[in-house]
Formats: structure tokens, C-alpha cells, sequence
């Protein structure tokens, strides 16, 4: 799932899991930039961590819903994150169902075919690129193609700078074209 331009002249990719309390802490920061960047694209991926009990599921929920409907996606990403401290592995499916329900997901077929063999492993596709990128946690992002590996740990300024520097690097002809 994506947000913004197909043809921004900048590309987010988050690496991110949804079980992760500093995934959670970064996302007004993101929020801000892609309110104030317009021609930003930020793309999703799933990197659920092995230690978080139920992050491959929540994963597994989200994929199934980016399949069907972007808004439905990120309103689920976003409730999700709220309810992260409400999650338990015991709860996790009533509270998934419910968290799918509200964003406008219907929570029955989702919770079917998360499990879904296909789900897993497109899962873990996101999860195996991420490994080829060098993502060992999250949340990770990339600025049209570069890495910053400790997201939470910078302020909003700092990635509006890196943001702008992308733009400068693309070139004044790409600019144009976009």
C-alpha cells in the first residue's frame, strides 16, 4: 500500500511493524511530511519482528486489507498503532476483528484469509526484502533508495532536510518532469 503521487520525486519506503512501540512513535512525524511534502509517496512495508507475539498477525491483517482498499489500509495501520498497548497475543484476533470492523474492513473474510498460505508468504516477501536492504528493526525508512535506520530517533526537521536533499539530488530535469 501506498500514500501520495504515483509520481512523486520523492519515495518513502517504512519498513515497519505494527506490534513496535517506536514504529507507533514515528508516525505523526511521517504524518507531518506527508501533509506538507505533496509531492512525497510513502510505500508500506510489513517487517514484523520475530519477538513481537503478534505482529505477523496484525501483518497478515493488513496485508489482506492494503489488498482490497488503500484508505481502509491506512486506517487500520493507524488504529492499530492507537490499540498497540490494548494487544495482547491472547486478544490479538478479537481485537484485529474489531480494529478491521471499524476501519471499514469486513473483519470476518480478512481474519480467513490472513492466515492464508498466499498472506504469509507475501508477508514474508516484504520481510525477506527488507532482510536484502539491510533492515534488521524498525521502524526503518528509505529516502529515494537511502537508508535511515533510526527513524524515532530523529526530529521532523531533520527529515524535511533529508526529504529536500532528495529533491535537490533528483536533478532540476526530473523536478520539472514532476
Amino acid at each position: 500500500p501506498s500514500r501520495g503521487p504515483a509520481d512523486a520525486i520523492v519515495t518513502l519506503v517504512e519498513f515497519s511493524d505494527l506490534q513496535c512501540p517506536h514504529c507507533k512513535a514515528a508516525q505523526p512525524t511521517i504524518e507531518k511530511l506527508l501533509l506538507e511534502e505533496t509531492n512525497t509517496r510513502l510505500v508500506f512495508q510489513n517487517f514484523p519482528l520475530p519477538g513481537h507475539d503478534w505482529a505477523a498477525k496484525a501483518a497478515g491483517y493488513a496485508d489482506c486489507i492494503g489488498r482490497h482498499s488503500s484508505d481502509v489500509f491506512w486506517k487500520f495501520v493507524q488504529a492499530t498503532y492507537d490499540a498497540q498497548t490494548d494487544i495482547t497475543a491472547a486478544n490479538a484476533d478479537e481485537k484485529l476483528n474489531a480494529i478491521a470492523d471499524a476501519a471499514g474492513a469486513k473483519s470476518a473474510e480478512v481474519a480467513v484469509y490472513a492466515a492464508a498460505p498466499e498472506t504469509v508468504e507475501r508477508v514474508q516477501h516484504s520481510v525477506d526484502l527488507g532482510k536484502a536492504v539491510d533492515v534488521s528493526g524498525t521502524p526503518m525508512l528509505f529516502v529515494n533508495g537511502r537508508s535511515i535506520a533510526n527513524l524515532s530517533g530523529i526530529s521532523y526537521d531533520e527529515l524535511k532536510a533529508l526529504v529536500d536533499f532528495a529533491v535537490k539530488d533528483a536533478g532540476p530535469q526530473e523536478a520539472k518532469a514532476k
